[in-house]
């Protein structure tokens, strides 16, 4: 009876809790443009010029309300951002759908800061409270293009000029994001956007894995999902993962919440296994103790006891793909002898290199995509990857130490709010947004131990705009506390 309460209750306040409408409006609006994407994807032949024709006129229609209202537009660069290498939308020089929808947002961006009436209120708008961290991040980050200028001079214009365009992005999704989210209910539908998104891209790596999955070796089997290579498309699906995780741990007892969440992480994992990506493997691992720590240190301890007493109980049910690939890190070399994998050999090299390019300046690094420039003079044998498969090191190389305090500053800034915005309220979905926030955090540590994994904006885009919503969350709730104490 209790529980057939509880749900009434929310049930009841479930309009003014999520703004219902505005879900359903922006939901409808995504629905031809989605359409015609899945047309495209599972195959379904298409002139360009019948694309583009449906497209542009769809776009003129609703063009009034995408310049009015920015929650569309923040609805579609969730949608279109993890996707757009393979829908790159290529209409002139320097114009293509990432500029397109990053331009709508920073349109949106300057209305609310110039008071326009229907935007976000242009004093009273909070501050996020990650928004400093993050501002000095990417001031630390964009100096390392001077130091780049002068180490490497012409060199450097000629060839990475534009990676330096695209490592805005993610600034540009936070900066946007927090400055566009109205209140709490708006940030709610975010993550619904973000939940529906991964959703599609799940369902787009098991297209690939039924295509893949008789491959006769591990390269030829690995899914390359969206984002076009495997390591980013397993790390994409490890952020992504979150707010299921959190959806499915605070509802537990609720089967119509477990109807939807459990298969869907079932069918990440194994999208996961093909991926055969190891830093994603162990970032959701993480990722989900953290979850069941902030649960509660009883729950996450019955949950591993359970666990382990399944895998005793039933050894079987540890897939094969997973012992074999985390299996290849350590290999019998000889009767006595263990050597590591080719990839993990490559990696401590290419890890050994950045910690002496760090070593050597440690406060400004060799400057922004410099390290395949330079990694030779460091290495004692010659390797033909160029990325340093480490975040951290990424940036201490390249950018200098203070970009890597900075970056693990705002993994820990968003833990630390989620875990402040799932105490602090008693609103179940609430306590989902909070939970997300700090998964996704501990899972984007361990992953980008692995690799650079917060580099591509159609990687890392979940991860900036939960950053936005767990800030707007919290501010939100700290405004109500202040509203509801006595003068």
């Amino acid at each position: 009876m209790e529980v057939e309460a509880e749900q009434q209750a929310e049930t009841a306040a479930a309009p003014d809790t999520w703004g219902r409408e505005q879900l359903r409006s922006t939901l409808k609006l995504m629905i031809l443009p989605g359409a015609m994407a899945g047309l495209v994807l599972v195959g379904v032949g298409m002139p360009s010029w019948l694309l583009y024709g449906v497209l542009g006129i769809f776009g003129v229609a609703v063009a009034p309300r995408l310049l009015r209202d920015p929650e569309p537009v923040m609805a579609i660069a969730i949608l279109y951002l993890p996707l757009n290498k393979i829908f790159a939308v290529p209409i002139a020089p320097g114009v293509n759908g990432t500029n397109i929808v990053e331009a709508l947002l920073l349109f949106h961006w300057l209305r609310a800061g110039r008071g326009a009436p229907d935007a976000a209120p242009a004093t009273d708008a909070p501050k996020a409270p990650a928004s400093g961290l993050v501002a000095a991040y990417a001031a630390v980050s964009l100096l390392s293009v001077v130091t780049a200028l002068v180490v490497a001079g012409a060199d450097f214009v000629s060839d990475h000029l534009l990676d330096v365009r695209w490592w805005l992005d993610q600034f540009i999704v936070f900066f946007t994001f927090s400055r566009l989210i109205k209140d709490r209910k708006m940030a709610q539908r975010l993550v619904v956007y973000m939940m529906i998104t991964a959703t599609i891209v799940l369902a787009l790596g098991f297209q690939e894995w039924l295509e893949k999955r008789d491959a006769s070796s591990i390269e030829k089997a690995r899914l390359l999902g969206p984002q076009m290579q495997p390591n980013d498309f397993g790390a994409f699906m490890a952020y992504a993962a979150s707010p299921f995780i959190a959806l499915l741990l605070n509802n537990i007892a609720r089967p119509r919440i477990l109807a939807f969440t459990v298969p869907y992480l079932l069918v990440t994992a194994r999208i996961l296994l093909a991926t055969f990506s190891r830093g994603a493997y162990l970032g959701v691992a993480l990722g989900a103790i953290v979850a069941g720590y902030v649960r509660g240190k009883f729950f996450l301890l019955g949950a591993a006891v359970a666990g382990l007493l399944l895998v005793l109980a039933v050894p079987q049910i540890v897939p094969k793909s997973l012992q074999a690939r985390m299996g290849q890190t350590a290999s019998e070399g000889g009767a006595t002898t263990e050597t590591i994998d080719k990839s993990s050999q490559t990696r401590l090299i290419l890890w050994e290199a950045a910690l002496k390019i760090t070593k050597k300046s440690p406060l400004f690094g060799y400057g922004f995509k410099t390290f395949p420039m330079f990694k030779g003079e460091f290495t004692e044998q010659e390797v033909h990857e160029s990325d340093n498969h480490n975040m951290y090191l990424y940036l201490s190389s390249q950018m200098g130490i203070p970009a890597t305090v900075l970056f693990v500053l705002i993994l820990w800034r968003m833990g630390s709010l989620g875990i402040r915005v799932y105490r602090a309220s008693e609103e179940r979905f609430v306590r989902v947004v909070g939970m997300t926030a700090t998964t996704l955090a501990g899972s984007a540590f361990l992953v980008n131990m692995f690799g650079s994994r917060m580099v591509d904006i159609c990687v890392s885009v979940n991860f900036w705009i939960t950053l936005a919503v767990v800030s707007r969350t919290w501010t939100d709730i700290e405004a109500r506390k202040m509203a509801e104490q006595p003068e």
